[in-house]
């Protein structure tokens, strides 16, 4: 399955073009629109190097990162004060991958005007402590500078085992997650890669080897510099 992943993303890599103009939208374009823009401007088998959505611009990390997802969708929100629940922001997402290493990345953002009697009605996965994390993960790093529904502003770094169905080896997955939001607007970010995990080796920090220790310490310096970049761009 993971070949025939592999080898479906090449394919992508092939048919797609490299993406470099930012999408930027009107003040007076309705969700709908801004959906419908997000899903022509960016299409299955492109290639970023950025994303770059209004004012937000994420450069990704080294690689060649094919998309091979797009979604868009309206979210129940809650309004600040009166408590009534709207279903009229516009959120997008996507789905990328590196076919050489196989990581992935997983980005969301509000794409609809920010309003300041809009807020997240929920904490990120970011923002939970690891007194909060399932009971398969390891929380390795985290940096939590606010964990308010209206202004979240976390990174953490995790991991959990898994088996390779198609080996039965032992694997770990680890996951950086970003999250940097005002009120309703926001910016998520996830990385995601698979190492190899010897059979009976813990998957706590200390048993790690050096090269994954690293990396975890990367990513970690990575999203604290991400998240305030963001909050630098939106005048957070």
């Amino acid at each position: 399955m993971k070949k025939t992943t592999l080898m479906a993303s090449l394919l992508l890599v092939l048919c797609g073009h490299a993406l470099a103009e930012p999408l930027t939208f009107g003040w007076l374009e309705s969700g709908q629109a801004r959906r419908q823009k997000f899903e022509k401007h960016f299409l299955i088998g492109d290639t970023l190097q950025q994303f770059a959505v209004g004012k937000k611009l994420v450069t990704l990390p080294a690689g060649s990162w094919v998309i091979s997802e797009v979604n868009t969708f309206a979210p129940d929100v809650t309004q600040v004060g009166s408590g009534d629940v709207d279903g009229a922001t516009a959120d997008a997402a996507l789905d990328l991958q590196d076919p050489q290493s196989g990581d992935q990345i997983y980005l969301q953002t509000l794409i609809s005007p920010p309003s300041n009697r809009i807020w997240l009605s929920s904490l990120s996965d970011s923002c939970r402590d690891a007194s909060q994390a399932k009971d398969d993960v390891v929380v390795y790093q985290q940096q939590l500078d606010s964990k308010k529904t209206d202004r979240q502003s976390c990174v953490k770094v995790s991991g959990r085992k898994a088996v390779d169905k198609a080996n039965g080896e032992t694997q770990l997955v680890l996951t950086t997650s970003v999250m940097e939001s005002r009120d309703g607007d926001y910016l998520e970010y996830f990385y995601t890669r698979t190492v190899a995990l010897p059979a009976g080796q813990a998957s706590d920090l200390a048993s790690l080897d050096k090269p994954t220790r690293a990396f975890i310490a990367s990513q970690m310096r990575w999203g604290v510099a991400l998240k305030a970049e963001i909050a630098r761009q939106m005048g957070w």
